[in-house]
Order: structure tokens, then C-alpha cells, then sequence
């Protein structure tokens, strides 16, 4: 992503001023990397900059604030994943030699409990950045305050907030795909490889809902299809009836589905029961297997989503790590599920980050978390390389099209021209 116009450069300039670097790192704090990167911040621009808690010569400990209860639970599965992979990663000795502590609290998917539960963890558990926060609203609500103290925000959903947001706030890495770019990609698949003109769509209501249709409108009319109609739901809401039978009557002859947690199956049973067949595209929030399973098989049979990591396959290394790992660590997590892999993803990611860092201190791993360049970790679909600047701290701008397969329980790519690569369109495409 490049940011060019003035008032986002004088953003970052506020947020990342100043004429000396970082304080003399505590002895704890010594890492073995030997990697060199730009200050993009500063401590001048810090306050109550704290370099190293949670650092100690044998440990690193993370805080994390994602829901594990409630109607969106199922995101919670991404931490599970992603503690997975530190496990694993302990077993092999850590980050040159000190194992990784993740403290995990239950936010319900309400940002005023993840105001709450991050304070605590910076607080009372001293933890060293906050890591794997799975709403963008959670992820907001302390962010200004962190972005203040610059405490690292490590793969955290972020994906709905705009590039004028996120040059002000360098200390925040997203997690994933950036919504607008996920709706580019699946209105790019469906109006253009698929042909489809006639396009409607479901969203959740808030800014998850928004950032995506933002991208789609962007794709569709690139490809000469149109958004013939549009209906949002609350996630409290006990169904959906009115709004599938107002998109129906619409004509439309694809549907894109922006949904999470339960109210994904909800959604598709409903299609299918009204006796309306469009081709259905949806975000990957929709896309945990354990979601879908959840559908009558006809419901999602041929449903198509995206995806960043890749397809787990016994045989595939990769893959087998995963599995094996997973087993071991975390037995009753549905396996097959989206989400437990992106979040082993994302610890791959955070890993990556603390390995490269010159120094465990927060300023550092924020100025290292910015200058990622092409960047491969395993668990991350082929093709896939991570990058970031200082005008860009959304590592992942790709993906690759699946489709569900109701029979087997799994996603497979939707064929060879399958990745939809946005590098840099982040901007252009949130306009």
C-alpha cells in the first residue's frame, strides 16, 4: 500500500516524530537478530514508554482479548490456532531461547470488555505488546491510548480501518486481509471470472459490513456489474427472513454474503429454503469449516470464499506440522477449521516479527513489524508474501478464490488463475 496525499504523510509525521532513537535497552532485552531497519518511530513520540515488560532472559509474554463465548465464539478458534503454534514453537527452544506466554481473556466480541481486558493485561499481567485481537472494534478501542504508549499491536484485526486510521496509529499491525481488499476480491471473482452482473448483498451491520461492500462496489463497477440490492442484519437479530426475501425479489443472480459466527449458516439455510439459487460468494468469516457444517449440505454446496493460508493436506510438510501439532496441543479444535489456521498463521507472523527484532523492545518490534519485505512463512498459501512500510501495516494483500465442498467437509482452490493479488490498491480501493 502506498499512501501518498499530504494529509496522510503528515499523519504518520505527528505520529512518528522526532531527532533521537529509543532509550538504552534493558539487559533482558537482547536479542540475537542483528537486524538493522528504519526508526520509523521514535520515543520522542511515546508516552510513559516502557521498552521491555514482559521480557525476562527465558520469556516473552503476549496478552490477547478475543471472544470465546456468545454468538461469534467460533472467531475465538483463532487463538487456539495461534497458542498452538507457540507451543509448538516452545518446543523447539522459542525465540532464541525464550518461550513465548500467551495470556488469553474472553471479550465476548464486545470492544468494551477488550477495553477492559487489554488494560488488565498491560497492567496487572505486564504483558509486552497485545497480540491477536479478533474484532476491529476490540482492537480499536484501546488502540489510541497504546499507539500513545507505543505498545505493539501484532496481528490484530484491524481489517475495517481506513489508511488515515492506520497512519496514525504505525503501532498496529492487521491480522488480515483488509476488508475493502476482501470485498475487491470476492466482487472481482464473481463479477468477473464468473460473468455474474447482477449482483445483491447481505452484510452485518458497523464498519465490518461497510469496509467490505466498499471494495465490491470498487470491483463491480470495474467489471460493468451492478449492486442491484443491499441488506444488512444485526448479529442479535433472531432471523433473516425479511432481508433474503427483499434480495430475492431483486433479481440479482449472485449474492455476497458478509457475515460471522452463527449467523452464517442462518443465512445460507435461508437462501436455500426460500427457493432462491444464486451463486453464493462470502467473506472468510463465513468460511470455518465449523461454521459450515453447521448448514444443511445443499445450503453451501459450491459456496465460494477466500483464502491467505493454505489448503492443509496430509503429505503437504506444512500441513503435517499443523496437524500433528494441533493433537498434541490443542485436541478438541476442529482441525479443518479456517480460522485455527489463520491464527497459527498469524503466530508464525508474530514470531517472525520478535526473531527479526534488534532488540525485544517495543520500539523496535514496532519499527521491525514495518519493514517486512516479501516475507514467506509456511502456513501461508503458495504464492503469498508479506510485506510492510511505514505507510503500510497491512501485511497481507492477497488471496487466493476456494470452493466448499459439501461432501468432503473442505475448501479446494477454484482453479489455476485462483490468486487475486491487490498489493497496493488499499488506498484506491477505500475511496
Amino acid at each position: 500500500m502506498k499512501i501518498r496525499t499530504a494529509a496522510l504523510a503528515l499523519l504518520l509525521t505527528l505520529t512518528a516524530c522526532g531527532g533521537r532513537g529509543p532509550a538504552q535497552q534493558p539487559a533482558d532485552a537482547a536479542n540475537t537478530s542483528g537486524t538493522t531497519v528504519e526508526a520509523v518511530v521514535r520515543q520522542d513520540s511515546c508516552q510513559d514508554y516502557e521498552p521491555s515488560p514482559g521480557i525476562t532472559k527465558t520469556a516473552i509474554k503476549l496478552g490477547s482479548s478475543y471472544p470465546n463465548s456468545g454468538p461469534l465464539a467460533s472467531i475465538g478458534e483463532t487463538n487456539v490456532g495461534m497458542n498452538a503454534y507457540f507451543e509448538h514453537l516452545n518446543e523447539k527452544g522459542g525465540i532464541n531461547g525464550r518461550r513465548i506466554e500467551l495470556i488469553g481473556k474472553d471479550d465476548q466480541y464486545d470492544p468494551t470488555r477488550a477495553a477492559a481486558n487489554i488494560n488488565e493485561l498491560l497492567q496487572r499481567e505486564r504483558v509486552f505488546a497485545i497480540v491477536g485481537v479478533q474484532s476491529t472494534t476490540g482492537a480499536m478501542s484501546a488502540w489510541d491510548t497504546l499507539a500513545r504508549q507505543c505498545v505493539p499491536i501484532l496481528e490484530s484485526t484491524i481489517s475495517s480501518a481506513s489508511p488515515q486510521e492506520r497512519a496514525a496509529h504505525p503501532n498496529a499491525i492487521d491480522g488480515l486481509l483488509p476488508y475493502a481488499l476482501e470485498g475487491y476480491a470476492l466482487g472481482t471473482h464473481v463479477a468477473g471470472n464468473l460473468a455474474h452482473k447482477k449482483v445483491a448483498l447481505i452484510a452485518q451491520d458497523g464498519s465490518f459490513g461497510k469496509s467490505v461492500r466498499s471494495g465490491i462496489e470498487k470491483s463491480l463497477k470495474e467489471h460493468g456489474a451492478t449492486l442491484v440490492a443491499t441488506q444488512t442484519f444485526q448479529v442479535t437479530d433472531p432471523a433473516v427472513r425479511s432481508q433474503v426475501t427483499t434480495l430475492k425479489a431483486s433479481g440479482a443472480d449472485a449474492l455476497i454474503v458478509v457475515a460471522a459466527g452463527t449467523k452464517c449458516p442462518q443465512i445460507f439455510d435461508t437462501v436455500a429454503g426460500s427457493g432462491w439459487k444464486p451463486a453464493i460468494a462470502t467473506t472468510f468469516t463465513c468460511s470455518n469449516t465449523t461454521l459450515m457444517s453447521l448448514a444443511k449440505p445443499g445450503s453451501v454446496n459450491g459456496v465460494i470464499s477466500d483464502a491467505w493460508v493454505r489448503q492443509r493436506v496430509p503429505g503437504d510438510a506444512e500441513s503435517d506440522i499443523f496437524l500433528a501439532a494441533l493433537k498434541k496441543h490443542a485436541p478438541r479444535v476442529n482441525a479443518g477449521s479456517e480460522n485455527v489456521a489463520i491464527g497459527w498463521a498469524q503466530g508464525q507472523i508474530i514470531a517472525e516479527i520478535l526473531t527479526r527484532s534488534a532488540s525485544l523492545t517495543r520500539l523496535d518490534v514496532i519499527n521491525t513489524a514495518l519493514a517486512l519485505k516479501d516475507v514467506k512463512v509456511p502456513m501461508a498459501a503458495d504464492g503469498l508474501l508479506l510485506n510492510t512500510s511505514a505507510t503500510d501495516t497491512a501485511p497481507v494483500e492477497s488471496v487466493r478464490i476456494t470452493v466448499y465442498d459439501s461432501a468432503t467437509g473442505r475448501w479446494r482452490p477454484a482453479g489455476k488463475d485462483d490468486l487475486i493479488d491487490m498489493s497496493g490498491k488499499l488506498t484506491e480501493i477505500s475511496r
